[in-house]
């Protein structure tokens, strides 16, 4: 099967539609359309496996929903699973757009939006950190393992001191060293930004865009 590969403005529009639909119309089946349509892109772009990964994180999810739902063990533990189980699709799609993309791809993306310039930044330096921040909490626990320092839940305080305290240190390397390289790379240029990577929709954008609309038709029209 070919793999397609959306624009990266269309993942960013579907996650930010998604939620808001289902906050104005609340039902099952525009839950069930948001999942519907985080996985058939996950599919079309080749991500197969990651379905199923998801798959068991929602049962897992699920289970500790309807456990504290019908035997009334926590109610808080319930509602932080229900909102897990709602916004799983806006992770698999922010998922993707983090692992797979480039953040230039994305900054381009976004300035189609013609948003502020300080707001652009922001969302693109953020999503470039995501992976960079898992990348180095790796590294502190391979250092801490080889300083014979183990991470145990018997002791979560002391864990969440080994772990965050060179986090901290290594957030504000990290940080000048990513300002150093938006500054090199001109984004505080008053011009327009160009980019190597093409931007425009494609076939497969505008399919996911009727599907997408299709669908909130189908359900707030009470056809399905």
């Amino acid at each position: 099967m070919k793999n397609f590969r959306f624009d990266a403005l269309t993942l960013i529009l579907i996650n930010a539609i998604m939620p808001v639909m289902c906050a104005i119309f609340p039902s099952q089946k525009m839950v069930a359309l948001t999942y519907i349509m985080a996985s058939l892109i996950l599919v079309v772009s080749g991500n197969i496996r990651r379905i199923f990964k998801v798959i068991c994180v929602v049962a897992v999810f699920l289970a500790i929903y309807l456990i504290n739902e019908y035997y009334g063990f926590s109610a808080i533990l319930a509602a932080w699973a229900r909102m897990m189980l709602l916004f799983m699709p806006c992770f698999m799609i922010a998922a993707l757009l983090i692992t797979e993309y480039k953040s230039s791809e994305v900054l381009s993306g976004l300035q189609r939006l013609r948003l502020p310039k300080i707001f652009i930044i922001g969302i693109t330096v953020t999503i470039r950190y995501i992976p960079t921040f898992y990348r180095e909490f790796k590294i502190i626990k391979k250092a801490m393992k080889i300083r014979g320092i183990e991470f145990s839940a018997l002791h979560p305080i002391r864990t969440f001191e080994y772990l965050m305290v060179p986090q901290l240190f290594r957030c504000v390397a990290l940080s000048t060293e990513l300002t150093c390289a938006g500054l090199t790379k001109g984004i505080s240029a008053k011009n327009d930004r160009t980019s190597y990577y093409g931007s425009g929709f494609g076939p497969i954008d505008y399919t996911s865009f009727i599907v997408l609309i299709l669908g909130y038709i189908l359900i707030i029209g009470g056809i399905v």
